[in-house]
C-alpha cells in the first residue's frame, strides 16, 4: 500500500511538471509567434556586429534574474491560492490586456517608421509585462519586474548618441593615453585631421605609426555592454540603495582608466615590438577582456569598499519548531515564521490554459494584420562570383532611362566591413532629365550600413568637426504598404554648391553566395544631383516612384493584410479597456474602503481588548520593521500583555482580523527569500 502511494504521488508530480514545462514552452511561443523575426535580427547583429555582442549575454543573466526570484514567484502564486479571491474578469487581467493591446499599437507604430527594431523590442517589453499580469497576478508582476525591464539593453542604441559619446570618449582617452606614453619617454603626437583622433608614434626604426582612435577603440562598446553588467550587479548585490547607486560612476570610472590603459599598453608595444604584434595580439580581444577586468574590479569594490554582499550566504531563515508540522500537512507557509515552504504542488488551472491559449490566438490573429521588415530575393546579384557588379538584373529597367553600372567601391568595403558596394545609374534618354544613381550597400550586419545623416553629419560633429554638408529636409516617406517599407528622404547642400536629393531604405534579402543562398541586409539608395532647389518635390515623386518599382521588382513576401481592420479595432479596445479598469478599479477601491470603515467602526464597538491590543501592536509593529510575521506579531503582543499567548489562538485571530478586512495577509521578499506578513 505504501509503495502504490508513493507511487502515486511521483506520478502526479511528474504530471505536474510536465504541464508546468508545456505551460512556460507556451509562454516562450506566444512570444515568439509576434517577435522572432525582430528577436533573429538581434542574434544576426550579436553575432556579426561588435558593437551589439553584449546582446549574448542578456538572456543568460535575465534567465539568472528570474531563477533567482523563483521562489518569490511560486509564493505570490500560493498566495492567490491561499486567499482564494477569483473574479470572473480580474481587474489583473483588464490590465494586462491593455499592455497587450498597447504593445501591439506601438509594434504597429514601429513598423512604419525607419527605425522599426528599436520599436519593436520596446512593445517586446511592454507586451511581456502584460502578459505577466493576464497569467499571474500583480505580486508576481512585482517579483520579476526588474528581469523585464532588465531587456531594454537588447534595444540597439540610437547611432546619433553612439558617435557623440563615443567621439568624446575617443579625444579624452586618445589625450590622456598620449600623455602617458611621453611619460614613458616614447616620442608621440596626436593628430585628428583626418577625422578620428590618431596616435602618431616614431618607433626606434624611423617607421612611422598610426592607431586611429575610432569608435571601436573609444570604449563605447564596452561602455554599453559594462552598464549592463553594473545594472546586473547593482541588482543582484544586497545593501542600501545608496552604495548600489554608487556603484555606476565607480564603475564608469574604473572602466576608462582601463580604456586608457589598454591604448597606451597597445602604443607601448608597437613601439617596441612593432605594430603588427600590437594588433594582432593586444587589440584582438581586448574590448571584453576589458569588461571582464572593469567586471571584477566593480565586484571588489562592490564587496570590500562598499560592504555590499553579492556572492556570501543570503542567511537564510531557520527553521522553526512550526515548520515541520506546516511541511507534514502540505502547506504553502509556516504561518509561525512566514516561511515559504515549498512542499505544495500547486496544480495548473483550467483558468490559466483558456488565458494562454487566448494569447496565443490574439497574437497569431494580429501577426498576420502587422508585416514584419521585408524578406525579399536580390536578382542578378552573387556576392561570391567573380564579377557580380557587372549584370544589371537586380533593379528593373524603367523607361525612358537606361540602366548601367559604373563602378564598385571596394575601398569604401574594406573600411566600412560591407561585403559590397556597387553604384549605379539610370541614364535619362532626354539630357535634360536628370539622371539617378543607385548605391547598393551589402552587409552581414545592418549596423555597417550607416545612415547618410550619421556619415555626413553626426560623425563629424562627434569628431569635433564640422558637418561635411547642410541638411535641407530630413523626414520619412513610406514606398510600400504591405509589408511596410519606409524610407528615409534626406536633402542637403554640399560644399561643392550642389544640392543632394536621396531617397534610401533598408532590406533584408537572400543573395547568391556561389553554391548557396544566404540571407544579407542591404540599403538602397536613389540618389539626384542638381543645382536648382526649387525643384524638390518633383525630384521627390520621382525617386518615390522609382523606390516603389524597386521594392516591387525585389519580390518581397507577401501576405494578406488586415492593419485597415485590426489596427482601429485595437485602439477602440485599447480605450475601452483602458476606461474599464478605471472605473474597475475605482469601483473596487471604494468598497474596500467602505468595508473597511465600517469594519473597523464594528471592531472598535464589538472586539474584546486583547483583539484591539493585538490590531494596535501589528499598527506600531509595522512602523518599525516590515517582516511582521506571526512570529514576530507574538513577541511584541507578548510584551504588550506581559504573558504568551498559544499559537493556534494567535494565528485563529489574525484569520479573523483579516477574514473581516481589519489587516491583510502578503509576502515580502527578504535577501529574494519569501516571508509571509501581516499588514494592517
Amino acid at each position: 500500500m505504501k509503495i502504490g502511494k508513493v507511487l502515486n504521488k511521483f506520478a502526479a508530480s511528474v504530471r505536474i511538471s510536465s504541464l508546468t514545462i508545456l505551460s512556460m514552452l507556451l509562454t516562450v511561443i506566444a512570444l515568439l509567434v509576434v517577435y522572432w523575426q525582430d528577436l533573429s535580427v538581434l542574434a544576426n547583429e550579436a553575432l556579426q556586429n561588435e558593437a551589439m555582442s553584449h546582446l549574448i549575454i542578456i538572456p543568460f543573466l535575465t534567465f539568472y534574474l528570474l531563477y533567482r526570484k523563483r521562489d518569490t514567484v511560486r509564493a505570490s502564486l500560493s498566495l492567490e491560492k491561499l486567499q482564494g479571491r477569483l473574479s470572473l474578469v480580474s481587474l489583473n487581467e483588464i490590465i494586462g490586456s491593455a499592455l497587450c493591446l498597447s504593445a501591439f499599437l506601438l509594434y504597429w507604430y514601429g513598423s512604419f517608421t525607419f527605425y522599426p527594431l528599436e520599436y519593436h523590442i520596446a512593445s517586446l517589453i511592454v507586451f511581456i509585462l502584460g502578459m505577466t499580469l493576464i497569467l499571474f497576478n500583480t505580486k508576481t508582476l512585482t517579483a520579476i519586474i526588474f528581469p523585464i525591464l532588465f531587456l531594454i539593453f537588447l534595444i540597439p542604441p540610437p547611432s546619433n548618441i553612439t558617435y557623440s559619446t563615443g567621439a568624446l570618449l575617443g579625444n579624452f582617452n586618445a589625450q590622456a593615453s598620449c600623455t602617458i606614453l611621453r611619460t614613458l619617454g616614447i616620442p608621440v603626437t596626436l593628430s585628428s585631421s583626418y577625422g578620428p583622433p590618431t596616435i602618431m608614434i616614431n618607433n626606434p626604426s624611423g617607421q612611422p605609426l598610426e592607431f586611429a582612435i575610432d569608435l571601436a577603440c573609444s570604449g563605447i562598446y564596452s561602455l554599453v555592454a559594462f552598464t549592463m553588467f553594473a545594472a546586473f550587479v547593482a541588482y543582484i548585490a544586497y545593501g542600501s540603495i545608496i552604495k548600489k547607486v554608487v556603484l555606476f560612476p565607480l564603475g564608469f570610472l574604473t572602466l576608462q582608466i582601463l580604456n586608457i590603459f589598454r591604448i597606451s599598453l597597445i602604443g607601448f608595444v608597437a613601439y617596441q615590438f612593432g605594430g603588427q604584434t600590437a594588433m594582432t595580439i593586444f587589440h584582438v580581444f581586448s574590448g571584453w577582456l576589458l569588461i571582464f577586468l572593469g567586471t571584477l574590479l566593480l565586484l571588489l569594490f562592490a564587496e570590500k569598499l562598499m560592504g555590499l554582499q553579492i556572492f556570501g550566504s543570503q542567511n537564510k531563515p531557520e527553521t522553526c519548531s512550526e515548520c515541520n508540522d506546516s511541511s507534514k500537512n502540505l502547506e504553502a507557509f509556516c504561518f509561525y515564521c512566514g516561511k515559504f515552504l515549498k512542499k505544495t504542488q500547486k496544480k495548473i488551472s483550467k483558468r490559466f490554459w483558456v488565458k494562454i491559449s487566448a494569447l496565443l490566438l490574439a497574437s497569431s490573429i494580429i501577426t498576420l494584420s502587422i508585416q514584419a521588415p521585408t524578406f525579399a530575393f536580390a536578382k542578378g546579384l552573387t556576392i561570391t562570383s567573380p564579377n557580380p557588379e557587372t549584370s544589371v538584373d537586380a533593379f528593373p529597367q524603367v523607361p525612358d532611362y537606361e540602366l548601367k553600372f559604373l563602378y564598385r567601391d571596394r575601398d569604401f568595403e574594406k573600411i566600412s566591413r560591407q561585403d559590397a558596394s556597387l553604384i549605379y545609374a539610370y541614364l535619362p534618354q532626354n539630357a535634360s532629365i536628370a539622371t539617378v544613381y543607385v548605391l547598393v550597400g551589402v552587409a552581414g550586419s545592418i549596423t555597417n550600413l550607416h545612415s547618410w545623416e550619421v556619415c555626413l553629419v553626426t560623425y563629424q560633429t562627434a569628431q569635433g568637426l564640422p558637418p561635411l554638408a547642410t541638411v535641407l529636409e530630413s523626414r520619412d516617406v513610406q514606398i510600400m504598404q504591405n509589408p511596410p517599407i519606409i524610407a528615409r528622404y534626406f536633402v542637403f547642400q554640399h560644399p561643392a554648391n550642389y544640392t543632394q536629393v536621396t531617397l534610401y531604405w533598408y532590406q533584408k534579402a537572400l543573395f547568391q553566395t556561389g553554391l548557396t543562398v544566404e540571407p544579407k541586409y542591404v540599403r538602397i539608395s536613389l540618389i539626384i544631383l542638381t543645382e536648382n532647389l526649387n525643384n524638390s518635390p518633383q525630384l521627390e515623386q520621382k525617386l518615390v516612384n522609382m523606390g516603389q518599382l524597386i521594392v516591387a521588382y525585389w519580390e518581397p513576401l507577401k501576405s494578406r493584410s488586415l492593419v485597415s481592420l485590426g489596427v482601429p479595432t485595437m485602439q477602440v479596445l485599447l480605450g475601452s479597456t483602458i476606461l474599464f479598469a478605471i472605473f474597475l478599479q475605482t469601483t473596487q477601491y471604494a468598497q474596500e474602503q467602505r468595508r473597511k470603515t465600517t469594519n473597523l467602526k464594528i471592531f472598535e464597538k464589538l472586539a474584546s481588548q486583547k483583539e484591539k491590543l493585538l490590531y494596535q501592536t501589528i499598527k506600531e509593529l509595522s512602523q518599525n520593521t516590515k517582516e511582521t510575521t506571526s512570529q514576530n506579531i507574538a513577541s511584541a503582543f507578548e510584551k504588550a500583555t506581559g504573558k504568551a499567548t498559544e499559537l493556534d489562538e494567535l494565528i485563529e485571530m489574525l484569520n479573523n482580523l483579516e477574514e473581516h478586512g481589519i489587516i491583510k495577509v502578503d509576502i515580502i521578499s527578504v535577501l529574494d527569500q519569501p516571508r509571509l506578513v501581516w499588514k494592517p
